[in-house]
């Protein structure tokens, strides 16, 4: 239970953080929102499918020129697949990791690789067709990755990332999850 207090502190004091980055950014080009669709799979190997689709939702707020405030939020719901390890066959599944933290970035002409540290929590739900798993969580998260950003114009970009993330379910659970959508910069 400490450790969703945890959780839930630092997601606040992420979100104050944003805010105040949001509030600092004041001409083009500080502030960059993306959205997209999202694939998670927590085998590493990819040799066993288990993965799920979803969508990743983020917002930075660049405070310097090479550095900013990311916030990220994304959702899942694999219905029908075995997203824990203490799960046997046929639970529904939905979870939602919203987390955050600092991101640095440089601009090589239309290109612009990223790199982020991200810390949050992951809420979720497990219902067991046979009623003898279930219920509701809320766990300690982190991770890191980084992506690539190709300009399109001034206002748009497609983007491509991957992340690492560690969800503190059952013991630890490492996820790798990829992302690909379009950024709006303003």
């Amino acid at each position: 239970m400490k450790g969703h207090h945890v959780a839930r502190y630092l997601f606040c004091l992420l979100v104050v953080l944003l805010f105040a980055g949001l509030s600092a950014a004041q001409s083009s080009d500080h502030v960059e929102v993306f959205g997209g669709y999202s694939y998670v799979n927590p085998d590493f190997t990819s040799s066993v499918s288990k993965g799920v689709s979803g969508w990743d939702l983020s917002a930075t707020a660049n405070i310097v020129r090479y550095a900013g405030i990311v916030a990220d939020f994304s959702g899942f719901s694999p219905a029908g697949a075995n997203p824990c390890s203490a799960c046997s066959s046929g639970p529904f599944a939905t979870y939602h990791t919203f987390s955050g933290g600092p991101q640095v970035s440089i601009g090589i002409g239309r290109i612009k690789p990223f790199a982020h540290f991200l810390i949050g929590t992951t809420w979720g739900s497990f219902t067991h067709v046979d009623s003898q798993f279930g219920g509701n969580f809320s766990d300690f998260t982190y991770g890191a990755g980084g992506g690539v950003d190709l300009r399109l114009d001034r206002w748009f970009a497609l983007r491509g990332q991957a992340d690492w993330l560690r969800i503190s379910f059952q013991g630890s659970s490492n996820v790798a999850r990829v992302s690909t959508g379009v950024v709006f910069r303003f």
